[in-house]
């Protein structure tokens, strides 16, 4: 059985990917993000940790760096929890 790639999750459930670099070109933190609805928007950022923190539009911050999701039915529940609005 493969492990679990929650990268590759995010973006096959639609999730456009931003990498945020620091002045010398180093990758500072991964910002995913999906519109909900027209102009509204969650975020899941990937800090440089491997950590994880959410928000949503209607809660802001959900959970703040956390470890990843290591199973695809956990993962869900992260995203069901950043995804309403």
């Amino acid at each position: 059985m493969s492990k679990f790639n929650f990268y590759n999750f995010l973006e096959e459930n639609g999730y456009q990917k931003d990498s945020i670099r620091t002045a010398n070109g180093t990758t500072f933190c991964t910002n995913y993000q999906k519109e909900l609805s027209e102009n509204i928007w969650n975020s899941l950022t990937v800090h440089k940790d491997k950590t994880i923190t959410g928000a949503s539009p209607k809660s802001g911050i959900v959970f703040k760096q956390i470890f990843q999701p290591e199973t695809i039915e956990d993962a869900n529940l992260r995203l069901k929890q950043i995804q309403e609005f």
